[in-house]
């Protein structure tokens, strides 16, 4: 990437970022699935074979265990939009870091280059004075 880029305008884009997060909606993490299930009685088509219901489930992992939720069918393009949203503040969040992370090596480079320039005019002004 170029090295385009002023403090000024870092944290002008880490600014709207931020402004972006306040936007965001309901959301939460793990992972949503859509998938068919036998009920479980026995007296239904699925038991025997026939077509299964559909289920769908929210898995996300606690201390090293896969937790699944179930969600009612109802709710599940509501949950699907939820899980959506977190992808969407989480990428936010990692952009923001990045950027973050350019603020802080552009400012040392600057405060670098100022550092060696006053050194140098310092050096210069000794020469001078005889």
């Amino acid at each position: 990437m170029m090295e385009l880029d002023s403090e000024s305008t870092l944290r002008a884009q880490i600014k709207a970022r931020i402004k972006e997060l306040g936007k965001a909606g309901m959301f939460i993490s793990g992972s949503f699935m859509r998938t068919e299930r036998k009920c479980g009685s026995k007296k239904c088509a699925c038991a025997t074979g026939g077509a299964k219901h559909p289920c769908c489930l929210l898995t996300s992992k606690v201390n090293g265990k896969t937790k699944a939720i179930y969600i009612p069918v109802d709710l599940a393009d509501e949950v699907e939009g939820w899980v959506a949203e977190h992808r969407r503040v989480k990428a936010m969040l990692k952009e923001i870091d990045e950027l973050g992370e350019r603020l802080i090596k552009i400012h040392v480079r600057s405060r670098r280059r100022r550092e060696r320039n006053i050194a140098a005019a310092r050096g210069c002004r000794k020469e001078e004075s005889p």
